[in-house]
């Protein structure tokens, strides 16, 4: 405890880890949203109405409280796209997303994160600038575009639980790794805010330039990835020996002594673990709140609270600004009560997921009963359900992979994230299903909702763990290898070195 206050923290190079990660996940989550933010932009909406509209639709208790204002939409892009082609279009970056998590975790397990994250990134980039002309020639084209995306984004998230797996210190994690996943939430808000201005600018189209702008981002923070991030702080040229051997110490004894060549993950065993199922199930569950809330705010607010297209823009990005400082906040929070041992790990992680869980599902039942005539209480709801789904973020279930199986951290969140994108693939049709005909059944979207927030909270508090795992601490029968031996060494004459000094 003596050592870790010794060395510098906010002066440190795991702490420009976390912030060049913070700004990946900034570009991560632009380009994840920036067809969503487009698609407004790129169909021509005035034909689609007028498709709409010559079949009668029910009068619904909104129209008679709160009528339209006959405004027209200013904005009318080249595509007539229906509501379905536009949600196929949106499903093809989840059908990616889903096939890459699970070997992603195990790639970046086995070889690091270095390449596979950087790689990643400078594909989507890529990828991403081809999207207006993949546009111009077929919604399929731009389809494929999104799936190639998907693929290469999946295997983000695995790859940020292994970098804090060698480069958080136990203590620090929630600090560390709640600062670096808050980037997706400002990648959110600048998307939702900035998005919505570059459609009415006159340059290259408009719309385009939310392309080519994510596109570039990703491409420049790829390259500046591979160049900056090490896999081990043993290799980083930056870095004190001081704060190396505070890392190296406080995360080898966590991490398998397997080398690459012999590396084997304890699939059955993570498969048939509790403490693995409890993940898996609130973060599913937990992710069908957050992308019902993602996919759906502004689609709730034009259809029951009957805001304009300016103010829903500012609006759907405002629970997202506050959703960043609480993982922050929480992050900190939680790293306090296990230092100082206020709760155990694992009590922490379950104060920090019921209240991640259960608050967000008693506002989402609150907002069943909003009306257009109390819209800014309904804000003030949505705002601070998501808000508190912070907490599971600073605090809670993203940081229980590198609990449980800091070894294989990767790999279970990889498992965990795939489970949990079946929800970003499932909730809008559902969504899409029960609204299309009637909106009065938003009512019936938040209680589907706020009971999928409880079941997750259950199952963790009765098999979730914030320990490590005896399956995930086990060591190879063969003898140490050189490179470990190496290390061994090196502290032992460390030691000895700073106790003649003294």
């Amino acid at each position: 405890m003596e050592r870790s206050r010794s060395i510098s923290f906010w002066c440190s190079i795991r702490v420009a880890v976390a912030f060049v990660g913070f700004l990946g996940m900034i570009a991560h989550y632009s380009q994840k949203i920036s067809v969503g933010i487009a698609l407004v932009c790129m169909v021509n909406h005035s034909a689609i109405d007028n498709q709409k509209y010559s079949v009668a639709m029910p009068l619904t208790q909104a129209d008679i409280d709160c009528p339209r204002a006959n405004n027209t939409v200013e904005l009318e892009g080249p595509y007539q796209w229906s509501k379905n082609t536009q949600g196929i279009i949106l499903g093809g970056y989840f059908w990616g997303y889903l096939i890459t998590e699970i070997p992603g975790g195990y790639l970046a397990v086995r070889f690091g994160a270095r390449y596979i994250f950087g790689i990643a990134m400078i594909v989507s980039g890529i990828v991403t600038l081809l999207m207006p002309w993949g546009a111009s020639l077929h919604y399929a084209v731009l389809w494929f575009f999104r799936l190639i995306v998907g693929l290469a984004h999946g295997v983000i998230w695995p790859c940020m639980t292994v970098i804090m797996a060698h480069w958080a210190p136990p203590d620090e994690r929630g600090k560390l790794v709640g600062f670096m996943n808050a980037g997706a939430q400002i990648g959110n808000v600048l998307t939702l805010s900035i998005g919505g201005l570059m459609c009415s600018w006159n340059f290259v189209g408009g719309w385009p330039l939310i392309f080519y702008s994510t596109g570039i981002i990703g491409l420049i923070w790829g390259i500046f990835w591979l160049l900056f991030y090490t896999d081990s702080p043993r290799d980083q040229r930056c870095i004190s020996n001081e704060e190396k051997e505070y890392i190296l110490d406080s995360t080898q004894q966590q991490l398998s002594s397997h080398s690459k060549n012999e590396f084997e993950a304890p699939w059955k065993a993570m498969l048939t673990s509790p403490a693995c199922w409890g993940l898996f199930i609130i973060h599913t569950c937990n992710n069908w709140g957050t992308y019902t809330f993602l996919t759906s705010i502004p689609k709730y607010m034009a259809e029951v609270l009957r805001f304009d297209i300016k103010s829903n823009g500012l609006l759907s990005s405002l629970p997202y600004m506050i959703f960043w400082l609480n993982i922050n906040i929480s992050g900190v929070i939680a790293d306090m009560f296990i230092r100082k041992k206020i709760l155990t790990r694992t009590q922490t992680r379950k104060v920090f997921n019921v209240l991640g869980n259960l608050f967000p599902a008693i506002f989402v039942i609150g907002l069943a009963f909003m009306t257009c005539k109390l819209k800014y209480w309904a804000v003030a709801l949505l705002t601070t359900g998501v808000t508190f789904t912070g907490c599971c973020y600073g605090g809670g279930f993203m940081l229980t992979a590198n609990d449980i199986a800091p070894a294989y951290a990767g790999i279970v969140f990889g498992i965990s994230n795939t489970f949990a994108t079946i929800p970003g693939i499932i909730s809008p049709y559902i969504v899409g299903a029960l609204t299309e005909k009637d909106p009065n059944n938003w009512r019936i979207v938040f209680f589907i909702c706020a009971t999928i927030y409880i079941i997750g909270m259950v199952v963790f508090l009765l098999i979730g763990s914030g320990e490590v795992q005896p399956w995930a601490t086990k060591q190879p029968s063969e003898p140490v290898v050189p490179e470990q031996a190496l290390l061994s060494e090196s502290s032992a004459i460390s030691s000895s070195k700073h106790l003649s000094e003294q």
